[in-house]
């Protein structure tokens, strides 16, 4: 779940978004893949001096999954008779365009509702040597944003 992962884990389920039918099912099944990995490094990369709860981290995930699914799902029967009709280039190049809208989306969503409890409750802060100087709801903020 570090960020050095990031890209070469996301290859093969940005290869499955794009080259797989834009079928109900691979839509769900690739969004809700996405937004699991994307939960876990953000869980992974959380500030750990601000402690999430098990609500938080269930509120985040359940968030990340049903919007990006609720947008890639709803942005398919928008377009879909337009892209029924497409072939090629034409059809990975749409299926771009509609999987790229809800993955970022529900990225933003899904990194701000899993972080929302450092938000809530604030991040340690520490001086230039190292000296711890409390704990702050707006550093969290600045951090999370």
């Amino acid at each position: 779940m570090r960020m050095c992962a990031f890209v070469p884990t996301n290859l093969p389920i940005i290869f499955g978004m794009l080259m797989s039918p834009p079928t109900p099912f691979n839509t769900i099944f690739y969004q809700w893949l996405n937004q699991t990995y994307n939960a876990g490094m953000n869980y992974g990369n959380r500030n750990a001096s601000s402690p999430q709860t098990v609500g938080d981290i269930a509120f985040g995930y359940s968030a990340a999954v049903a919007s990006s699914i609720a947008i890639s799902l709803g942005l398919r029967r928008v377009f879909g008779s337009a892209t029924r009709s497409m072939t090629g280039g034409t059809l990975v190049l749409a299926n771009s365009m509609i999987n790229y809208v809800a993955v970022a989306s529900a990225g933003f969503l899904n990194s701000y509702c899993m972080r929302m409890g450092e938000m809530k409750r604030g991040i340690k802060i520490t001086d230039a040597s190292g000296e711890d100087m409390g704990v702050s709801k707006k550093s969290a903020e600045r951090a999370v944003i």
